[in-house]
């Protein structure tokens, strides 16, 4: 596992699959606002977490084309998992970098049960396959998922080339604890 910030761009190349376990919407702004300084890329969201503003502030401090590079992105939300299967069934196998936002938020729906959270996640992997024989992909997962749907996120995990985590932004318990002791 490594950490995030813009060592996962050099990563990400035709016929690999990354994937960041974060839920850290700065560095997906980060990231997504690069890609988009140096070309199209297509954002498929699944956790209606689109950052588009934070996208434009960033844009805004690297160039003064900021309407010109809002163009390269391409965003398509998913409201359900049958949403994100019919998302990449329908993706275009373009040659731009495909980025996909919170893959299992969707999933988590305590109304799909696991076996058919099962059944959708392959269709959604063989089509992230096909996507990643034409450009890069990386995914980013919530780290925290539903106990009966985890194997989920271990699925992606092992089907990645490379996955990438970002620690949480919460304060060790101990420093927290030792900030209230006397003396």
């Amino acid at each position: 596992m490594y950490r995030i910030p813009m060592d996962l761009i050099p990563q990400l190349k035709t016929g690999r699959l990354v994937v960041a376990l974060t839920n850290h919407k700065p560095i997906i702004a980060d990231l997504i606002s690069e890609l988009a300084l140096r070309g199209p890329v297509t954002v498929l969201d699944g956790g209606n977490c689109f950052p588009a503003y934070r996208i434009a502030q960033l844009v805004r401090r690297k160039s003064l084309q900021v309407g010109v590079i809002s163009k390269r992105i391409f965003v398509q939300r998913a409201f359900t998992c049958y949403q994100m299967v019919s998302l990449l069934e329908n993706a275009s196998a373009l040659s731009q970098p495909h980025i996909i936002l919170n893959l299992l938020s969707t999933f988590q729906d305590d109304q799909i049960h696991p076996k058919e959270a099962e059944r959708l996640l392959t269709i959604c992997l063989a089509h992230i396959e096909r996507l990643c024989l034409a450009a890069p992909v990386a995914i980013t997962l919530e780290p925290v998922i539903l106990a009966e749907k985890e194997f989920l996120l271990k699925r992606i995990c092992e089907k990645a080339d490379e996955v990438f985590t970002h620690p949480p932004a919460s304060i060790p318990q101990e420093e927290q604890l030792s900030f209230f002791r006397g003396g």
